[in-house]
């Protein structure tokens, strides 16, 4: 069995690499292992800067979304205010748009109430109101301009009466009139205008502040029929104590003296 050991290990011996190669295999070996520790070596310097990295990253992540955030809060800042100028110049487009409506059916309400008050109905056409001063312009049935001061006194009343007539009905609503002296500067047919179509139709509730002069039995009684009348009272001044004392009824008995 010894003989058989040692005839196989000088086989092997016959057959093994020369030192030289093992020299050389331990020379790789070496090299290797210094490739090795270079090589670890420049994994944890790629390591750490890749950390360095992925948290540069992250930060820029964050940065980036805070960014949007901001550029989106003022994006929609800057929409608002654009919104908000549009919206003010729709606001200013649609007051004058909604003046200009209403003041075309100003005037043709003051129009329809001055004709109807008037007795010259070939004097005046048609009520013209401006859209910036709002002051009055009257014109003919040739279009042309009538100049104020061609208007009597009474007619000028007239057409004050007709622009708040005109106001009243625009308006829609319910408001009461007072008139002071209603019938001062009017002749005998524009006082009878006024008894027989603006007194009973001037509003839901007309007070009446005149003298007996201006609304006499006459206009009292035209008052009356038309059913115009709700409550009538005198106002009788008493000179030695100062002071007015109120009475119901009005004509309604010859000891009216005011």
């Amino acid at each position: 069995n010894l003989e058989a050991d040692i005839n196989a290990t000088k086989r092997q011996l016959a057959t093994a690499a020369p030192p030289e190669s093992y020299q050389e295999l331990e020379d790789a070996l070496k090299q290797a292992q210094t490739e090795l520790a270079q090589a670890q070596a420049a994994y944890e310097i790629a390591k750490r800067r890749c950390d360095k990295l992925g948290y540069a990253i992250a930060q820029s992540k964050k940065d980036l979304a805070r960014y949007g955030e901001e550029t989106i809060d003022r994006k929609n800042d800057q929409h608002m205010l654009a919104a908000s100028a549009l919206v003010q110049q729709s606001l200013k487009v649609f007051r004058e748009q909604l003046t200009l409506r209403k003041l075309n059916k100003l005037e043709h309400e003051v129009t329809e109430c001055f004709l109807y008050l008037l007795h010259k109905s070939d004097l005046v056409h048609r009520v013209a109101i401006d859209t910036n001063s709002f002051s009055l312009s009257l014109y003919d049935l040739q279009g042309k301009l009538v100049p104020k001061h061609r208007l009597s006194a009474g007619e000028k009343q007239l057409l004050a009466i007709a622009l708040l007539w005109g106001l009243a009905r625009v308006s829609g609503r319910n408001l009461p009139v007072a008139i002071d002296t209603p019938l001062g500067r009017l002749d005998s047919s524009h006082r009878s205008n006024l008894v027989e179509r603006y007194f009973p139709a001037a509003s839901h509730q007309v007070i009446l502040l005149s003298t007996d002069t201006e609304i006499g039995k006459v206009e009292a009684k035209q008052l009356r029929e038309a059913d115009a009348i709700a409550q009538q009272y005198i106002l009788n001044y008493d000179p030695e104590k100062h002071r007015t004392t109120v009475e119901s009824g009005y004509f309604d008995s010859e000891k009216v003296t005011a």
